[in-house]
């Protein structure tokens, strides 16, 4: 990967990108042809999952801010990264130019009826794998990782990250989970917004989940938007990314910093 810039130093955001870009270039190969991706400014690679090259997009970080030292996982829905991905970019952008590193992974197999053949539990897997594959990338804390996941990929944001994975903050959208609460060991802070009408995921299934959570000491959030959809209108996702930018930036931003008082 080439990069451009000024002569004379190289930035911590310009380093970051750098070693973001040696890290995926060093493990690029055939699974990351399957995204048909990165659009413009995004990389591309693979991780590990069951011995497999799995694909990745990702937002390198392209300035400092708040969510420098974060990462954020986006995770698509049924329809695979490549239906998600017009959603998905202008949000992933703008937490980069926040500092943030974003990774898109895609969880099916390479069968191209993988949503309806893969066993689920390998959605699990590879969601798990990519969250520790993301936590081993230059300059991510370990410790200030989230989630977002949409419908299918909601389900799997919240489900691996109350059972086994680093995660802090998780946001799932139009989508509920299926763990058992003896199976909720991890405490991750949680949004679920969800429409008052989904007909795909009934609003029932959110309210038990986000119930099941909280009984098991799960700090939970709910948001219900007045919408018949379960996919959303151009309006809708913008309230929902910048009620996640908000979560995100609480559970995983840096720390507020109080100037400290004169010295008299």
């Amino acid at each position: 990967m080439k990069a451009g810039g000024a002569s004379g130093g190289v930035s911590r955001r310009q380093g970051l990108g750098l070693a973001l870009g040696a890290s995926l270039t060093s493990v690029a190969g055939r699974a990351a042809g399957r995204t048909q991706f990165p659009p413009e400014g995004f990389l591309d690679g693979e991780f590990l999952s069951r011995g497999e090259p799995m694909p990745v997009v990702l937002a390198p970080p392209t300035a400092e801010g708040p969510l420098t030292g974060a990462a954020i996982m986006m995770l698509h829905g049924s329809g695979g990264l490549g239906a998600d991905m017009p959603t998905f970019r202008a949000p992933a952008a703008r937490w980069a130019a926040m500092g943030c590193v974003v990774v898109m992974p895609v969880y099916f197999s390479a069968d191209r009826r993988a949503p309806a053949k893969d066993p689920v539990a390998w959605w699990n897997i590879a969601v798990a794998d990519a969250a520790k594959w993301m936590s081993g990338l230059p300059g991510v804390e370990p410790d200030r990782q989230g989630v977002f996941g949409f419908s299918r990929g909601g389900y799997l944001a919240a489900e691996v990250a109350v059972r086994e994975t680093e995660i802090k903050a998780v946001v799932g959208v139009a989508s509920a989970g299926n763990v058992r609460p003896d199976d909720i060991v991890r405490r991750p802070e949680v949004l679920l917004i969800h429409a008052s009408g989904d007909p795909v995921v009934r609003p029932i299934r959110t309210r038990h989940w986000a119930r099941v959570l909280r009984d098991k000491g799960v700090p939970v959030e709910v948001i219900t938007l007045s919408s018949p959809r379960h996919n959303f209108t151009d309006a809708e996702w913008a309230r929902i990314f910048a009620e996640s930018e908000r979560f995100f930036l609480q559970a995983v931003g840096r720390p507020a910093t109080t100037p400290s008082p004169p010295t008299l």
